[in-house]
């Protein structure tokens, strides 16, 4: 059985907001507002989240709710941004949110369940 599309949306969402996100952190350590340690640890978890995308659109369940667990914590963690130090990483971490909503929408779709619970 072919991907369907409404999983293959949600993979490239979760691809382009790992971009946008990895793009961040390069402009914060440009600008020097993170150290080396924490741009190192930040891309580490960065090149791990790919991990999910690779295994969502190879129709493993377990990464679709691993990806929700995680996307609902990264959520919950945007409110406990500095507004006034990180004005930047605010701004991004909540135009993200609509799109973060469109990709767990698309993951839990009846025609994506189907076809994660189809053997």
């Amino acid at each position: 059985m072919e991907t369907p599309s409404v999983v293959k949306q949600a993979v490239i969402a979760i691809l382009a907001t790992l971009a946008i996100s990895t793009l961040l952190v390069i402009y914060q350590k440009l600008t020097g507002s993170i150290s080396s340690g924490q741009f190192m640890g930040t891309i580490i978890i960065y090149a791990f989240l790919c991990i999910l995308p690779y295994k969502i659109s190879n129709k493993s369940n377990a990464a679709r709710y691993v990806y929700l667990v995680l996307d609902i914590v990264m959520l919950l963690s945007a409110f406990a941004i500095d507004y006034e130090k990180y004005k930047l990483e605010f701004m991004v971490s909540f135009a993200l949110i609509p799109i973060e909503i469109f990709i767990l929408y698309r993951l839990f779709q009846k025609e994506a369940s189907n076809w994660f619970l189809s053997k």
